[in-house]
């Protein structure tokens, strides 16, 4: 179902079902209680708390979502491609830098995790206006990283969505195999020198992502008939595998590989999270669920969430955690309040800053995409417009 500016209202709403995962991950994580709550963690339930498993999903519907305009005979030039996703990205995601910048300045005053840890100065400022430069993610606001990638993708996308449409499924998915491994090997080899999430070989490996994402878009046609022509048994148990490899899968052995491991561990969730997009397009059921209005609404929302929550999150931890419980471990009470309350406070304020954020920054900002790119209507001829006077 296509909703505002054409988008796929389900897709959308996954989308705000990854995003919440990965505020949930950061909360449970940094506030220390994802151990505590037995009905999540390691249940089915721990879904909810798949927050690296959801950039991988996001990479691979963005390339999805970028790919649809080209499958549909709506191919755009590179400057009408660049300036849309400029401007759908750039100015939420400056202004929730500078959120990161302005709260950081107000309110830290503990450690937590290196995060807001390291020093203000204009170096890393630039590097997050720029987004191209290989930087650390832990001055401001610290999930700014898989925007560098989205935005270092989008430079090359139209050549890739290019070459997805040239050739076969195939050779588009082997070329992505094979940049994701370059990519791997890159970051193994030089591990030791590049200590953040920024890397540009890290690069390469996503950019696999969003050519399957490409792929999914050019045959989802042939892909949603395959899908809704199987027995509901049939159906259910591809989706039973692909949610088993989605929220545990990066924890089937790979650790023992370390970063190899973890980066190979993507290509699974990948995989499992393309089932998912192509049964949210199948099936009526499943449409109806992600159509429901609160769901819908946090998919709205979801990049501007995803953008802030973190911000958020570390406000608190620094305005409610008790200085002596990090001078002394142990001595007093680490918060002053419930770290429950927490969590639901930084949901709760997420939620509100990001609905604000899409109304008065991503609605604007994708209307400004639009009319910079609109077709130019040729002037008419002076007589013409005499004419018209008259």
């Amino acid at each position: 179902m296509r909703g505002q500016y054409g988008r796929l209202i389900e897709l959308d709403s996954m989308r705000g079902i990854a995003s919440m995962s990965v505020v949930l991950y950061h909360s449970t994580s940094l506030l220390g209680i994802a151990a505590a709550l037995p009905l999540i963690y390691n249940t089915p339930l721990q879904v909810l708390l798949a927050g690296h498993q959801a950039v991988i999903f996001f990479f691979l519907l963005s390339g999805f979502v970028l790919a649809l305009p080209y499958t549909e005979g709506k191919s755009r030039n590179y400057g009408t491609f660049l300036m849309r996703r400029l401007c759908r990205l750039y100015p939420t995601y400056i202004a929730a830098v500078a959120f990161g910048l302005v709260m950081r300045l107000l309110f830290y005053r503990v450690p937590v995790s290196n995060l807001w840890s390291r020093p203000i100065g204009w170096i890393p400022i630039l590097q997050h206006i720029m987004m191209i430069d290989q930087f650390h993610q832990q001055y401001f606001d610290p999930v700014v990283w898989s925007l560098v990638m989205e935005m270092r993708i989008a430079l090359i996308f139209p050549i890739l969505i290019w070459f997805v449409m040239k050739v076969s499924w195939r050779w588009s998915f082997w070329v992505g195999f094979a940049l994701s491994v370059c990519g791997i090997i890159l970051h193994v080899s030089y591990q030791n020198s590049i200590s953040f999430f920024t890397n540009y070989f890290d690069t390469a490996h996503y950019a696999f992502m969003f050519i399957v994402g490409a792929i999914l878009a050019k045959h989802r046609e042939g892909l949603v008939e395959y899908l809704r022509h199987r027995h509901i048994a049939t159906r259910l148990i591809y989706g039973i595998i692909a949610f088993i490899v989605y929220t545990w899968g990066n924890n089937f052995g790979w650790n023992q590989w370390g970063l190899t491991g973890d980066l190979v561990s993507d290509w699974f969730t990948m995989l499992a999270a393309a089932y998912f997009i192509i049964l949210a397009l199948a099936s009526i059921r499943f449409q109806s669920v992600l159509q429901w209005r609160p769901i819908a609404f946090v998919g709205r929302i979801s990049y501007s969430l995803y953008l802030v929550h973190l911000v958020v999150l570390l406000t608190f931890i620094n305005l409610f955690t008790n200085p002596l419980s990090v001078q002394y471990p142990g001595a007093m009470s680490t918060y002053y309040v419930s770290p429950y309350w927490l969590l639901a406070g930084t949901v709760v304020v997420s939620l509100v800053l990001a609905a604000l954020s899409y109304r008065y920054l991503e609605v604007p900002s994708m209307r400004l995409g639009r009319y910079l790119t609109r077709p130019r209507i040729p002037e008419l001829s002076s007589q013409n417009q005499i004419s018209n006077e008259r």
